[in-house]
């Protein structure tokens, strides 16, 4: 990793994320070493297959191919005295070296937490959960509860100890009533009914299904089965959400709001709303009270109302999620603070759109997270307006903004390029040279979100909080922008909207 230059402060930061950065990987090429020993211990007692597992858990979690955030949901077993006595002895070795490496890991993300690296921490503490899953301090901060032998959440036990089982059709249903629903019946007022009764009555929104999941409440008329899918995607986002933003929520109410599941999974009323409209005429209708140009969006924030709108919108699937996933980060991030208020009033509008603009970019593929690739319209069109016409809002101005300043552009196409150079902007703070200005980018964030009026209205700038100036911040991501090539032979989409 090289970090660019800037303050004594910046330096100091950048210089103790080195050290940090230094030790991991000394830490992983001992590790890969005694994962080795295990590996030829397998080899030597012909478990051929078991040494190349054993190797491709070794390999760094940025190196990755297995899905470290994919954890057993029971406790480990006690390795069988019973086993071979080479199967055992390998199997004894390995489960030390992973332990004592997730021991090795958690420190050093303490110590990373310690100097303010956050977000380093937080990436370490997957890692740790990876390698030794029922390490119950990074399992809690994963937002994991033991029961017995399982991991679990603390919405899924609580559901659980009151007799509901978790369908994954139907969502969490009582046991007695599972069986019934898979015959096509259906619980309406106390009475059971008809699928063609029941869609009936909620195909009216006032009497919609109504979806609890671990931290969303999802209501919806187009179907309980796309509901529990909505609910099923939102619980995916709102796991990666908080993990890769975590230094964000760094007030004890923040990260109380967010992290301690156990709250936000037993209180019906402290999770996120959303609602999910059978089709789009049925989402104006309903919301063109609170915004009258309703029928121009595809969705929609209410801070006040603290809800998030969508709609179903056939054969435009891709679309439809990252409308989602741009509306609900606004709604993550708003309701963070037990109150709502205006954020990026006098300026710093940038990136009060350009963080849900880059999550735009979000997709799971093959349970892999994937963020940030250059062929999304926002990224391709600042970038080619960049390079190709040198055409850029310098960053001083840029980001001097406000509120009205930002949505009031003047026309479509400049509020476009806004958005654009928004999303491409926290795509090069959130990543440039392995992430070295992330933790400065989510401070700012929280500057921009603080519940304290003086701190919002004064938050500090890239610039200062980097300690490095606005010229060269520019240049470096002039720089960075121009490396962010699409592979070759790919097809770029050429559409390109504002919010």
């Amino acid at each position: 990793m090289a970090f660019a230059p800037g303050s004594s402060l910046q330096a100091q930061n950048a210089k103790s994320l080195q050290v940090l950065h230094d030790r991991y990987l000394a830490s992983s090429k001992d590790f890969q070493r005694d994962m080795e020993v295990v590996a030829k211990l397998c080899e030597a007692g012909s478990y051929f297959s078991d040494a190349a597992s054993v190797r491709a858990r070794a390999v760094p979690a940025l190196e990755q191919t297995l899905n470290i955030d994919e954890l057993p949901a029971q406790v480990l077993s006690p390795i069988s005295p019973d086993l071979p006595d080479a199967e055992r002895q390998w199997r004894v070795k390995l489960r030390k070296v992973e332990t004592d490496y997730a021991a090795v890991l958690y420190k050093l993300s303490r110590d990373a937490l310690n100097l303010g690296h956050v977000s380093f921490s937080f990436e370490l503490i997957r890692e740790v959960a990876f390698h030794d899953p029922d390490h119950k301090f990074a399992r809690r901060l994963l937002g994991f509860k033991q029961v017995g032998d399982n991991w679990t959440t603390p919405f899924a036990a609580t559901m659980e100890a009151r007799g509901y089982e978790y369908h994954k059709k139907f969502g969490w249903l009582p046991k007695a009533h599972v069986d019934r629903y898979e015959k096509g019946e259906r619980l309406y007022a106390g009475s059971w009914i008809s699928i063609e009764r029941e869609e009936s009555i909620r195909s009216d929104f006032n009497h919609g299904w109504e979806i609890q999941t671990e931290h969303f409440h999802v209501k919806t008329n187009h179907s309980l089965e796309v509901g529990v899918q909505i609910g099923e995607e939102l619980e995916s986002f709102h796991k990666y959400f908080v993990r890769e933003f975590a230094a964000f929520f760094n007030s004890p109410a923040q990260m109380k709001r967010l992290f301690d599941q156990g709250e936000a999974g037993t209180g019906i009323g402290k999770r996120f709303t959303v609602y999910y409209f059978r089709n789009k005429q049925d989402f104006v209708k309903h919301l063109i009270r609170e915004q009258p140009n309703i029928a121009i969006t595809n969705g929609l924030y209410l801070p006040n109302k603290r809800v998030a709108c969508f709609f179903h919108n056939p054969g435009q699937e891709e679309a439809n999620l990252e409308t989602m996933y741009h509306e609900v980060t606004h709604q993550l991030l708003s309701e963070s603070n037990s109150k709502t208020y205006d954020v990026g009033v006098k300026s710093h509008f940038w990136l009060v759109e350009g963080l849900p603009c880059y999550i735009e970019s979000y997709r799971v593929e093959d349970d892999v997270v994937q963020i940030g690739d250059p062929l999304h319209p926002r990224f391709y069109w600042a970038r080619e307006r960049l390079v190709k016409d040198n055409e850029f809002y310098d960053f001083a101005s840029f980001t001097s903004l406000g509120m009205q300043q930002f949505q009031h552009a003047g026309d479509v196409a400049t509020l476009q390029k806004y958005y654009a150079q928004a999303a491409s902007m926290t795509h090069f703070f959130l990543n440039y040279q392995d992430g070295v200005y992330r933790d400065a980018l989510l401070t700012h964030l929280s500057e921009i979100y603080d519940p304290i009026t003086n701190v919002r209205n004064r938050a500090k700038g890239m610039d200062e909080l980097t300690g490095v100036s606005y010229e060269v911040l520019h240049q470096q991501y002039r720089e960075y922008l121009t490396a962010l090539v699409p592979a070759e032979g790919t097809e770029v989409t050429t559409t390109e909207g504002a919010e």
